[in-house]
């Protein structure tokens, strides 16, 4: 039994085709703290890119930034509609924020990008 709290290689997007895919045909929700572009189709899962830019600091702060993502988007995994490609584009304010402010954030773009499942729904 896989524990819905992870985030395993099949819940990532890698490849430049599978974010080209992404920016060219999804949606983007803006915020102060960063970008989601937004790509809904028929899979069974929720999968997620992320996109931290050369500008926002060196690798030590990139890799960092990335981890706190990545954690946020785990934590809420399990809350998210399936069938949704994810691409996480961080601003430069996201990099003296903590972990509180990410979450914040994250679910601030799901909430626009109406990504969350209804309470009373079962998927």
């Amino acid at each position: 039994m896989q524990n819905m709290y992870s985030f395993r290689k099949i819940d990532r997007l890698k490849s430049k085709k599978s974010f080209q895919a992404v920016y060219n045909q999804g949606r983007s929700f803006v915020d102060g703290m960063s970008i989601f572009y937004v790509l809904t189709d028929q899979d069974e899962s929720v999968r997620l890119g992320l996109a931290v830019g050369k500008k926002l600091g060196c690798a030590v702060v990139r890799n960092h930034l990335k981890r706190m993502m990545r954690e946020v988007f785990r934590k809420h995994k399990a809350e998210l509609k399936n069938g949704s490609r994810i691409v996480w584009v961080a601003r430069r304010r996201l990099v003296k924020a903590d972990l509180k402010a990410f979450e914040n954030t994250f679910l601030r773009l799901v909430k626009k990008a109406a990504l969350l499942k209804e309470a009373g729904k079962n998927d």
